[in-house]
């Protein structure tokens, strides 16, 4: 049986755990965005508006079931980031933050109907330069890695605090 390689203390007293991981995150001085955790989902969503823009984030627990079991990947954080237009347009850029850098793997434009642009698989170095530091603009800086990371550790932590506490409900049922 699966639960006989689970510590009984975690199971027995997930609210233990619980209590641990409700620790509020400081945020730092002049973080702009508002914060928005996803209870029972592996994702922490950040939102601001920037003259007239709407800049929106995912940060993922993990971007692929099993990602992260190294050290270099658990280091990485996987982002989506969209800033969208008034007029329905918006960029989507698929990163990952990792200490002192914001990579963007890929970006789409989506039309005014919801269409996306043709995709350029590969994006020139000058260019994916000046998208970097149009997202610093918007508040995503490479110097928010520490605060984005912590939040995910702690994330991490209460999901697996309420999923003990759902297998402990399943076994006493």
């Amino acid at each position: 049986m699966i639960l006989l390689f689970v510590p009984s203390s975690q199971i027995s007293n997930p609210s233990r755990n619980l209590r641990i991981t409700k620790r509020k995150v400081e945020v730092p001085n002049g973080f702009p965005f508002d914060i928005q955790d996803n209870p029972g989902q592996e994702t922490i969503s950040l939102a601001r508006e920037y003259q007239g823009e709407l800049i929106e984030a995912e940060l993922y627990l993990t971007r692929v079931p099993g990602e992260g079991h190294d050290d270099l990947e658990a280091k990485n954080i996987p982002l989506d980031i969209s800033v969208s237009k008034k007029n329905g347009t918006s960029l989507w850029f698929v990163c990952t933050a990792v200490p002192n850098e914001i990579i963007i793997d890929f970006l789409y434009l989506y039309l005014e109907d919801g269409e996306i642009a043709p995709f350029i698989p590969e994006i020139e170095e000058n260019i994916r330069e000046a998208f970097q530091k149009y997202l610093e603009i918007r508040g995503i800086k490479p110097s928010i890695y520490n605060f984005l990371s912590e939040c995910r550790s702690k994330k991490k932590s209460l999901e697996h605090a309420l999923w003990l506490k759902n297998v402990n409900k399943f076994v006493e049922a």
